[in-house]
């Protein structure tokens, strides 16, 4: 028998983890009340996703509350370590950095939630535990700063407080990481190889209508088409953030609205418009000659990976067997 070897968010498909998913339903539905409340609330979140920028936002701030909270950790060693007359500088250095943590992870959380909103399935339970042990280790640095301005007999209290929540921070991190490069959460869905770097004829004049899109198929990568006002448009089909199909979106003039997140994209170049998608939509160069339509990769990546052969029509036998 084949079965999934088990990782570290697999464990949240056991039956103990199963109240994470009505919570994640509950706090998903909160978040998005205020993150979808209305056109200015939507042009904060592209912020918080880094659709301006075209770049998450959310890995770029994380290092600031980790990085100050791992050099908290290395000045509370070394304070228990420094002669008594020299501890005083190693405190307040480190309670500086367990402060200076906390305040780097409230626009930490902020640019997670707006990630996060978007989620479904696994991807949002994966997220949901992320953000709870995040939140729990921001608990123990808030109660150790505490401790630390109130009550300097105490140390060894708030450096055990922090200790806890650097290694539950380890852990959310690890969860973050396998949500990003193990479940593929808001990473770009180039989910198809680049098509022939040369010009491909597609389709027939007549077949394109004003303004009814259709999708064609360039060695294995489905391309949308759109005739809108006298232009030609070419973009990919899926939506970059998780996959949505573009043809079956909104379209505005040159833009057009993924039918599942609302990410809104300009088809002259693929440029994201509107989250939660943060980066372009590969583009093709078109043209109509003798009533046919042609198109070519116009998206950089001349590296991009060839088609893979295509599937077998019946199964094959190999000769031998395992050993």
């Amino acid at each position: 028998m084949t079965k999934q070897a088990t990782t570290l968010s697999s464990v949240l498909e056991r039956p103990a983890f199963g109240w994470i998913n009505p919570l994640a339903e509950k706090m998903q539905a909160a978040a998005g009340k205020v993150l979808h409340a209305g056109p200015a609330a939507r042009r904060v979140k592209d912020v918080l996703n880094g659709t301006p920028l075209r770049h998450r936002m959310h890995p770029a701030l994380i290092i600031v509350p980790l990085g100050a909270w791992t050099t908290a950790a290395l000045l509370d060693a070394l304070e228990g370590r420094a002669p008594r007359n020299q501890r005083r500088g190693y405190r307040t250095s480190s309670d500086a950095a367990v402060a200076f943590g906390i305040a780097g992870a409230l626009p930490s959380v902020a640019t997670g939630v707006a990630d996060w909103v978007d989620l479904f399935d696994q991807h949002r339970r994966v997220g949901t535990a992320h953000a709870l042990l995040n939140s729990v280790a921001l608990v123990c640095y808030s109660a150790s700063y505490v401790v630390r301005l109130t009550n300097s007999d105490r140390r060894g209290t708030a450096k055990l407080l922090s200790g806890v929540g650097y290694g539950i921070v380890s852990l959310a991190g690890a969860l973050g990481g396998e949500l990003v490069y193990t479940l593929g959460a808001n990473v770009p869905h180039h989910l198809y190889p680049k098509a022939p770097d040369e010009w491909r004829d597609v389709l027939a004049s007549a077949e394109l209508q004003q303004g009814v899109p259709v999708v064609v198929d360039n060695e294995r990568v489905p391309v949308l088409l759109l005739r809108r006002d006298g232009e030609l448009f070419a973009v990919q089909e899926w939506c970059p953030h998780a996959g949505g199909p573009l043809s079956a979106g909104t379209f505005d003039d040159d833009v057009v609205e993924c039918p599942w997140h609302q990410s809104r994209f300009c088809l002259r170049d693929g440029a994201p418009l509107q989250g939660p998608a943060a980066v372009p939509l590969r583009t093709f160069a078109v043209r109509e000659e003798d009533g046919r339509i042609l198109i070519r990769p116009s998206f950089e990546g001349q590296s991009w990976p060839p088609a893979p052969v295509p599937p077998r029509a019946e199964p094959q036998h190999v000769q031998g067997s395992p050993s």
